[in-house]
């Protein structure tokens, strides 16, 4: 134990030691560390060889040494038994007084020391009083201390210099001299063969001295060169660049230090690859249509017998080439003799077919991914026969003239049309009313005297229209309708009637018996009847047909029933007590019977045709009317056609004509009508939807393609350029998608049950695919100005016909009412925030408007502004009405009570005086108001959806629809993804998970692709095989994005609709990546671009619906959407805020 008096002597010395131990340490640390950097330098210098990061990791080996040194020094204690011994070496004369006093420890109990040991520290304290101890470590050995840590650090200082390139000193061609004389660089991949629009890596290793910097070289031979500057990789003595879109033979080398590389070939080797697809089609004679030449096409509609030449131009001469279906042999192509790359076939259409072109080049190379071609084929339909009067079987008097009345049309017109008539037992007559000339329609009224005919009562007449047209084969066609029967009806038909419906059911009851013998004859007639028309139905195919066919089991059907029905008549006839029946009914067997023989020759002959037996069977019928009753007693009850012959249908229009005395029950079932989408309507909606989809995709384009003018004009270098030149090639990509997607539409309005309606619409889109076409053309050729006008043209033109055919397609007044609708609705959700402002002001007691302002104005002026807005939308009520009280009674009606009501509200009154009260600081008697006010608006909103509803129908009903819609897509998606081996992600909570695996999608990809790639360039039958994919990746793509339109087309709200759109944006980019390339789906990018935001949009449509059915439902009221921006921190709170609740 040292005494703190001996203690404080030392202190001196104790430092004095310690920075010298510091010093000695930092030089010792210095050195090595110096020494450590001159042989990274030499090695450098002598080799060539450089370590990555050397200069950091040396640096911070030099940080650690200066922490290690001062760490050591703090850590060890002072030694004063050295201390002493030096002290002592230096002062002979202590003789161990100095170590003998630190040596000293106390004896006694409490700590103290002896007499003895205090006075050797007292002597050891008066020996450093009188005698300066620091002599005991030399100046000199301090001042050689710190001049050995100073040389260290400058040093340190030299070696960082050196190991700075820009600071170097050491001689530039000396670098590296020991490794090489020179420089010992290796280009990769030096002479290769690429494909065609590939880009190109070009690295350059360099083994020996390294430069500093590497340029590259690059051009065709003869031309011009481009120089980019590699870029060093992470390894020091590696330089990278990449050629890129390389699509001709280029040379190229590398530069470095004024020293140049030999000259490498990147030979171009080309796939062969379609570049247009021409289609000239020459429709049969019977259409009348010119010959038509289809540029730049993947899908052609036309008629069956049409001749098809397509013309293929490819991008290079190849040595096979097929164009293969679906099923059956592939059709050879044969090789234009003045330009090889270009091929040509020729085939006559009958039926629907996919074609794949298959070529390969003398190589043996193939086109990797086989262009797909469709071929629609439209039948060659019979005219189209419509009875429009009066078009049913009629009873008439042998006096009566008799107004038939019919409608004809056909796909390519009519060459004659008219009617037959016959009377049983006499010689059918064929009236002829068309003329000569083909039209596409046409109106069959003829006015047939019967009394001119000689009818007589309980004869038959029968009749049928029809319409001649060109076959598909050339020759005639004759269309008939269906067979409608006159029955002669007596002149003394008598209807008497009962006193009661009750007192007609108690006379039934006791005539039962005598009236069951006309029940079976009523019974009798009508089998007869219906045997007829089988007959005539079976002869009308036949006839179309050539041959009976797979209709002989139809014919022995009636062949059947007609033995039944002769049955029948041999029973009655052998019951029968009055004279003339008997001898009715024996006319009729007779006449069965040769219907019955006729019916045997015809199955077993297959003989045709059946007017044999067809007359046979309407002289039976004739027969048989002879047995109907001439007095009827009737009475009204519940259904007006009850009577005591209840089959009898032929009296109908006599007992409408009775004044029946009995009360009517003027109470009805209500029936209420449920909406539902008629093909037709549907098909209108996506023609309608598809337009306007193709004329926004054109604004969309001439807006990038202005923006790729003004960036080609601006662009400063050759890289530059040649970028925007890549985007521009990109736009031509999407604009022949565009023409692809034109095609479709046409193939789609040129079906049967389109093909008539929509004529005008599919000339005028002919027109609009002409201009996308030029444009693309011109983007090739590189004028892009004329492609900005032709695109600018073709949107202008699809959104006429956008506009136009929703005015022919559409309710007359759908759009103003939906226009109206939403109006309304957003003035009740204005005046509802208006009276919120005002309630809260009121809250705080402000009797001022200065702080009352928001983001859209004072009070005042939200006031003043939705007063001028309800004027507005109550003239264009008052307009709506006016228009629709002809056409639209109904809308008309409700429509003027809603305006009857608004004009008792005073809302513009109510909505002025608010203002002013507002004006003058009159808070609450402006509330009072103001509550009136918004009564009205409310009711103005309900009376307004109710008119709309009328006419848009149930907005309800419509969420429902598209929320079930969505379901069944969501589905569709997720299904698909969980088949890829990817996690479906519809669930927005569930993003964290997809976004923590990309890279194992991406790795997954990789072997998908390649299958993918393999499997397009194998059998042709693999291509066709989507049964096993989804909407996105699969066959059904067109099915899932058509219903995808009907949802869109369901929602009112147009923030929905544009949400809608596009998520099928984003599902034709996925779709077309995939046919265009092959290219598998990422399916982590298909849930959060396309799953989730429908699965968002499902959850609104379901909120929306809520607020909807229930006044009571827990739901969001007037909720905005979440902006994008905000989307995450709103979902982080609420996931914040429900872990606080647990």
């Amino acid at each position: 134990m040292i005494e703190h008096s001996l203690r404080r002597q030392l202190e001196p010395i104790v430092t004095r030691r310690r920075r010298l131990d510091l010093a000695r340490r930092l030089s010792l640390h210095w050195l090595i560390t110096a020494l450590i950097g001159l042989v990274l330098i030499g090695a450098a210098w002598l080799w060539g060889w450089r370590l990555p990061f050397a200069l950091v990791l040396w640096g911070i080996a030099v940080v650690v040494a200066t922490i290690i040194a001062f760490w050591r020094c703090e850590r060890v204690g002072p030694d004063y038994q050295a201390i002493a011994r030096d002290i002592e070496r230096h002062h002979p004369d202590l003789r161990a007084l100095l170590l003998a006093a630190i040596e000293q420890k106390p004896q006694s109990p409490g700590g103290r020391l002896g007499y003895l040991q205090t006075q050797v520290l007292r002597e050891a304290v008066v020996h450093a009083t009188n005698h300066d101890w620091l002599e005991s470590i030399p100046p000199t050995t301090v001042a050689l201390a710190h001049a050995s840590w100073i040389a260290a650090l400058l040093l340190l200082v030299a070696v960082f210099s050196q190991m700075l390139p820009s600071m170097s000193l050491l001689p530039q061609g000396r670098r590296g001299i020991l490794a090489s004389r020179g420089y010992d660089v290796t280009i990769t991949p030096g002479d290769t063969i690429v494909e065609a629009g590939s880009p190109v890596v070009i690295v350059a290793r360099f083994d020996g001295q390294v430069p500093l910097e590497v340029n590259l070289f690059y051009g065709a031979a003869g031309q011009a060169q481009q120089r980019v500057l590699l870029t060093r990789s992470v390894d020091d003595a590696v330089f990278g660049g990449v050629i890129q879109d390389v699509r001709s033979d280029l040379l190229y080398h590398v530069e470095y230090d004024g020293r140049r590389s030999s000259n490498y070939k990147i030979h171009v080797h080309d796939r062969p690859r379609l570049v247009r697809a021409d289609a000239k089609i020459v429709f049969p004679a019977y259409t009348n249509l010119p010959e038509k030449t289809i540029h730049d096409t993947r899908q052609i509609s036309v008629v069956e017998g049409s001749h098809i030449t397509l013309t293929f131009t490819l991008n290079k001469p190849v040595a096979t080439a097929r164009l293969a279906p679906r099923t059956g042999i592939a059709l050879a192509l044969s090789v234009d003799a003045e330009v090889p790359n270009i091929l040509t076939t020729s085939f006559t259409a009958e039926n629907s077919e996919r074609y794949e072109l298959l070529v390969a080049d003398a190589r043996g190379l193939e086109n990797e991914f086989p262009p797909r071609f469709a071929i629609d084929v439209h039948k060659n339909l019979p005219p189209d026969v419509k009875p429009v009067f009066p078009n049913r079987d009629v009873a008439a008097s042998a006096l009566e003239e008799l107004d038939l009345q019919a409608e004809v049309s056909d796909d390519y017109g009519v060459t004659n049309f008219g009617l037959t008539y016959t009377l049983a037992g006499v010689q059918s007559r064929e009236i002829a009313l068309g003329d000569s000339s083909v039209s596409p329609s046409g109106t069959i009224q003829y006015l047939l005297a019967l009394e001119e005919l000689g009818a007589v009562p309980d004869q038959l007449l029968t009749y049928y229209f029809w319409a001649d047209d060109v076959g598909p084969d050339g020759n005639p066609r004759r269309t008939a309708s269906d067979i409608y029967f006159a029955e002669i009806r007596p002149f003394d038909e008598v209807f008497v009637e009962n006193q009661s419906f009750q007192d007609q059911q108690s006379q039934q009851q006791q005539g039962q018996d005598g009236q069951q013998q006309g029940r079976q004859t009523e019974e009798l007639i009508q089998m007869q009847k219906q045997i007829i028309i089988a007959t005539w139905n079976i002869k009308q195919q036949t006839d179309l047909s050539g041959d009976l066919g797979d209709r002989a089991d139809d014919l022995d059907v009636v062949r059947q029933s007609q033995v039944e029905a002769l049955e029948r008549a041999q029973s009655a006839l052998a019951e029968a007590e009055d004279p003339s029946a008997g001898q009715a009914l024996q006319a009729a067997t007779e006449h069965m019977t040769d219907a019955v023989h006729h019916l045997t020759l015809v199955g077993a002959r297959h003989a045709l045709p059946l007017p044999d037996a067809l007359a046979a069977e309407q002289a039976a019928y004739q027969e048989l009317l002879k047995l109907r009753q001439r007095e009827h007693q009737v009475a009204r009850g519940q259904n007006s056609d009850r009577g005591s012959d209840r089959g009898s249908a032929r009296s109908q229009q006599q007992l409408q004509q009775l004044q029946l005395t009995e009360q009517e029950n003027r109470y009805e079932t209500e029936r209420r009508a449920q909406s539902q989408r008629q093909t037709a309507q549907r098909e209108d909606l996506q023609v309608l939807t598809r337009l306007g989809d193709l004329a926004r995709r054109q604004n969309d384009m001439s807006e990038r393609l202005r923006e790729a003018e003004a960036a080609l004009r601006q662009a400063r270098n050759e890289q530059e350029r040649q970028e925007i030149l890549r985007e521009l090639r990109r736009l031509r990509d999407e604009q022949l998608e565009a023409i692809r997607d034109v095609d479709e539409l046409q193939a789609r309005m040129d079906q049967a049950q389109s093909r008539q309606r929509m004529a005008d619409t599919r000339q005028q889109l002919d027109d609009s695919r002409s201009q996308i076409q030029q444009s693309a053309q011109e983007l090739e050729e590189g004028r892009v100005s004329q492609a900005i006008t032709s695109t600018t043209r073709a949107q202008r033109q699809l959104e006429e016909m956008r506009d136009e055919f929703r005015r022919n397609t559409s309710s007359r007044f759908s759009e103003e009412m939906r226009d109206m609708r939403d109006r309304a609705q957003q003035l009740d959700r204005r005046q509802d925030r208006i009276a919120e402002q005002m309630e809260q002001q009121q809250d705080s007691g402000r009797r001022t408007l200065a702080d009352g302002d928001t983001a859209d104005g004072s009070l005042t002026e939200q006031v003043q502004q939705q007063r001028r807005e309800i004027e507005e939308l109550i003239e264009q009520m008052r307009d709506v009405s006016d228009q629709a009280e002809v056409p639209e009674p109904l809308l008309s009606r409700r429509l003027y009570d809603t305006l009857r009501r608004a004009s008792t509200e005073n809302l513009d009154r109510a909505l002025e005086a608010t203002g002013q009260l507002l004006e003058r600081n009159f808070l609450p008697e402006a509330q009072e108001i103001e509550r009136r006010a918004a009564q009205g608006i409310r009711e103005l909103r309900e009376g307004v959806e109710e008119a709309a509803e009328g006419v848009l129908g149930d907005e309800a009903e419509s969420l429902r629809l598209a929320r079930q819609q969505l379901d069944e897509l969501i589905e569709q998606v997720s299904e698909e993804t969980a088949r890829a081996g990817r996690p479906s992600q519809a669930d927005p909570a569930s993003d964290d998970d997809s976004g923590r695996q990309p890279g194992a999608a991406r790795d997954a990809e990789r072997p998908q692709d390649e299958d993918a790639r393999t499997a397009r360039a194998g059998e042709s039958s693999d291509q066709w095989n989507d049964e096993a994919r989804g909407p996105l990746t699969g066959g059904d793509y067109r099915q899932w994005s058509d219903r995808l339109r009907d949802v869109e087309e369901m929602l009112t709200e147009r923030d929905l609709r544009e949400d809608v759109a596009r998520v099928r944006d984003r599902a034709r980019t996925v779709r077309t990546e995939f046919v265009r390339h092959g290219k598998e789906p990422q399916w982590d990018l298909v849930a959060r671009q396309i799953m989730k935001p429908l699965a968002e949009l499902r959850e609104r449509l379901a909120d929306r619906l809520a607020q909807l059915e229930s006044d009571k439902a827990l739901v969001p009221i007037d909720r905005d959407p979440v902006p994008d921006r905000f989307a995450e921190l709103v979902r982080s709170y609420f996931e914040n805020l429900g872990g606080e609740a647990r």
